[in-house]
């Protein structure tokens, strides 16, 4: 008898951020920021609220190709300038809710490392084998890998050119 065990793929990304850790700890929490980069852009954005607390909310609605995406979570861990601990999820898409963990810490003054951990439950089909369930992880892994590769590409050209107007 096959298996037909879900199983969670984990991201691991880290970053060094020309920035301190309370200004990047900020740029995830409130709206005005998140807009810029999180999830969305400025031209697509429709809506960010975010009620930074433990057990606090988000919800992003973010417009492309005429389609509406809805992108929400629960803060579950709250630290400043040090971790964020967050529940995502796409209804439209999954009932699952993914989970990112963020660490922040300062190696040297003014830079700041990013420490990115996310997790996401990829379902296993019945008809799969282990070698297509094992590619369908991967696939995920490395096409959702890239995708954050290229937010956070937008979290640091925001952050530095904020950076570059307080000097």
């Amino acid at each position: 008898m096959q298996q037909t065990q879900s199983e969670w793929v984990e991201i691991h990304i880290v970053r060094l951020m020309k920035t301190t850790p309370s200004r990047l700890y900020q740029a995830w929490l409130d709206p005005e920021q998140l807009r810029l980069w999180f999830m969305t852009s400025q031209r697509t954005n429709k809506l960010v609220r975010s009620d930074a607390v433990e057990g606090g909310h988000y919800e992003i609605i973010d417009m492309r190709n005429n389609k509406e995406r809805r992108i929400i979570g629960t803060y579950e861990s709250l630290v400043p300038d040090t971790e964020i601990v967050k529940t995502i999820q796409m209804p439209e898409l999954s009932e699952d809710a993914d989970q990112i963990e963020v660490y922040f810490e300062e190696r040297s003054p003014g830079i700041t490392e990013m420490t990115f951990t996310y997790r996401s439950l990829v379902r296993r089909e019945r008809r799969l084998k282990n070698l297509e369930y094992k590619q369908k992880k991967k696939e995920y892994h490395d096409h959702t890998a890239h995708g954050l590769e290229l937010m956070f590409d937008q979290l640091q050209n925001y952050i530095e050119s904020e950076e570059a107007e307080l000097e």
